[in-house]
């Protein structure tokens, strides 16, 4: 969890019933709240990429303060998100392995003249076709290796979500401090 704090300038009834209104409008559902003191929501999707899309939790505590209302959020993303990536990653970890080996076992047909479990991609027609063979080694590797970058594209984003999840909490906290009291 990160925290996250602001001030504003609103009585916590009022800063409440604003960012309440706010977090609604923005696509949040409240999964829990203790008006005017509490308020829980679930936001983003499971397909999202970025701090801001990606699915959390954000719990705001409001606290009454003589300049108006303290606010603290704290962030975490959701648990079916992170299970999700990594499931993700671990299947295309496996796929990347087995193109691989692919292309390993259709490259030793032609270096050694060896059979293997793949030789029969090799083949067309029924016989081994030396320009189909360089195609299905190329092919195959050049999938590995996609596969390959898309992991550690994921991986470099699923560590930039972590560091910046609270980004959202930020974002909103700082539209509720630009308002003021009528």
């Amino acid at each position: 969890m990160i925290l996250f704090e602001r001030t504003v300038s609103l009585e916590i009834e009022k800063a409440y019933s604003e960012l309440k209104t706010f977090l609604l409008k923005k696509g949040g559902n409240i999964s829990a709240e203790e008006p005017p003191r509490q308020i829980s929501i679930k936001h983003g999707s499971l397909h999202g990429v970025s701090p801001k899309s990606a699915k959390k939790l954000v719990i705001y505590h409001l606290f009454p303060n003589k300049s108006g209302t303290r606010i603290v959020s704290y962030s975490s993303i959701s648990s079916d998100w992170a299970k999700l990536t990594l499931a993700g990653n671990i299947i295309a970890g496996f796929v990347a392995a087995i193109f691989w080996w692919i292309a390993s076992d259709i490259a030793s047909l032609v270096v050694d003249g060896v059979t293997g479990y793949w030789s029969w991609l090799a083949r067309a027609f029924g016989f081994p076709d030396l320009q189909y063979v360089f195609f299905m080694i190329n092919v195959t590797k050049a999938l590995s290796i996609v596969l390959v970058v898309t992991i550690i594209l994921e991986i470099l984003d699923v560590l930039i979500v972590y560091r910046k999840i609270n980004t959202f909490a930020e974002e909103t906290l700082d539209i509720l401090a630009e308002k003021k009291e009528m």
